[in-house]
């Protein structure tokens, strides 16, 4: 049963203004699906430039920038931001934070990364492409006005939090990967390819996007119209949401390592997608929280930050660090 804050967001959703659509200006440019795949080599370390630093209740506050690894992604994307938290004290354990759908403002992240830094562990919040200071400067409302748009995000995403964790390896530090929603996903994905042990938390997250997008309640966000006769079109989507699926590559040898949480009553990522993604991954734990998709970020952000931290226990138990 969907939780009624999910499903009144889902109504909101259908029914809101026409600015706040996605895929308005249709498929764009069709050749991005086949030209860009998910990368699966060995990640060169990403060079940062941290160009602030605070300190609030004995946690440090770092931004840096950086130029991205992604080459296909368009030129108000190409330079990336990241913040940096980590305990005053130090760490020797770092996890990248990847974002949500939509999300422009970290601030929920940000009390993540609070939490686990006073459990001593850091985090790096990338802000997505297209999201936030790297958003298009001649869009208001939605940013991702094409399934080109989308794929690219997406695409940039992983390649950028690859980087991210070679460049943590490079810091004598365990790495490790989370994210809630959209941001579980591409995390799942990274962890999936990823050549080297990683600790992976998928937060209320899908396999792939298409379950999400086609199934739950950003459905009625699409722009069907643009994407031509909606009978057709909603195949053709799903097929190129399904080239984001983790079920395409082998469970990677940290999957038992892996956290997973699920709301029982998420209105947005059908609970029966994460849990094909904790049956794909052998040995990896599930971790049912009541409530739903907002409820669940909104008021279990300790619960998140104890499956981020378990995961990173799991993986020296398992004796998956190198």
């Amino acid at each position: 049963m969907i939780h009624p804050v999910d499903r009144l967001g889902a109504r909101i959703v259908a029914d809101g203004p026409d600015h706040l659509r996605f895929f308005t200006d249709g498929w764009g440019d069709s050749a991005v699906f086949d030209r860009i795949v998910v990368p699966t080599e060995s990640p060169l370390p990403i060079e940062v430039d941290w160009v602030s630093e605070a300190f609030e209740d004995a946690i440090k506050i770092e931004v840096g920038i950086f130029e991205s690894p992604a080459t296909e992604l368009p030129d108000h994307s190409r330079f990336g931001a990241v913040t940096r938290v980590t305990p005053g004290s130090g760490t020797d354990r770092m996890v990248v934070l990847m974002a949500a759908w939509n999300e422009h403002d970290s601030r929920a992240r940000f009390g993540i990364a609070r939490r686990l830094a006073r459990k001593g562990i850091g985090s790096l919040t990338l802000e997505n492409p297209y999201y936030g200071i790297r958003r298009p400067g001649d869009r208001s409302g939605q940013v991702i006005r094409t399934v080109a748009d989308f794929f690219l995000m997406g695409i940039g995403a992983v390649v950028e939090g690859r980087g991210l964790l070679a460049t943590v390896r490079t810091w004598s530090m365990t790495p490790g990967v989370a994210g809630y929603s959209m941001g579980g996903n591409v995390a799942a994905l990274i962890s999936s390819t990823m050549p080297f042990p990683v600790a992976t938390a998928p937060l209320a997250a899908s396999y792939s996007p298409a379950p999400v997008y086609l199934d739950g309640a950003l459905r009625g966000g699409i722009a069907w119209d643009a994407l031509g006769d909606r009978q057709r079109a909603e195949p053709r989507l799903r097929s190129v949401l399904l080239r984001a699926s983790v079920l395409d590559r082998p469970a990677p040898s940290h999957a038992a390592s892996a956290v997973l949480v699920a709301a029982r009553s998420d209105g947005y990522v059908p609970p029966e997608a994460t849990r094909i993604l904790h049956n794909h991954w052998p040995g990896s734990e599930l971790r049912w929280v009541s409530g739903g998709h907002a409820t669940l970020l909104w008021l279990r952000k300790a619960a998140l930050a104890r499956a981020i931290e378990a995961s990173f226990e799991r993986l020296v138990r398992l004796g998956r660090v190198s």
